[in-house]
């Protein structure tokens, strides 16, 4: 029973974060003015949304968080959200080494084009994660604490 609801939690966050990172993924493609469809990108990544999810979970396995209340939400939230967020940026860069040697590049020279190798774009992009992840890890939040409410 506990197996079948950790599957389904790993399903609806892999899918959260899925449909967030292709999102961005087709507004950086549209920006840019790149021609057709990011096909092995967006290959790429629903592979890391599924490692995001994974670890996402397992941190929350090894280290529930607290229900969140007003009095304690940004302590809470702000140091599992940063933990977070550096999975999510280097999932990301080596993402873009391994689109890299897709297309012949050395991995470690394919890296450092994170962000078109832009500071700025690539801190945009961190913030636009870290939105994501707080997103999730408030709904989650108040969601655990809703739970442990209605238990005696």
């Amino acid at each position: 029973m506990r197996l079948g609801s950790e599957l389904r939690s790993a399903f609806h966050l892999s899918i959260y974060f899925g449909v967030w990172f292709s999102a961005i993924t087709f507004l950086v493609h549209e920006t840019l003015g790149r021609s057709g469809l990011p096909l092995e990108t967006l290959g790429l990544v629903w592979i890391k949304a599924l490692l995001c999810a994974k670890f996402v979970l397992l941190g929350q396995w090894l280290l529930p968080m607290k229900p969140l209340t007003r009095s304690h939400f940004w302590p809470v939230l702000l140091p599992r959200s940063v933990v977070y967020l550096l999975v999510v940026v280097v999932l990301s860069v080596l993402e873009e080494g391994l689109k890299g040697l897709i297309h012949g590049q050395p991995f470690l020279s394919a890296m450092s084009g994170y962000a078109g190798g832009n500071p700025i774009h690539a801190l945009s992009l961190a913030l636009v994660y870290w939105l994501i992840l707080i997103s999730y890890l408030v709904l989650a939040g108040f969601l655990d604490g809703a739970s442990e409410a209605r238990v005696p």
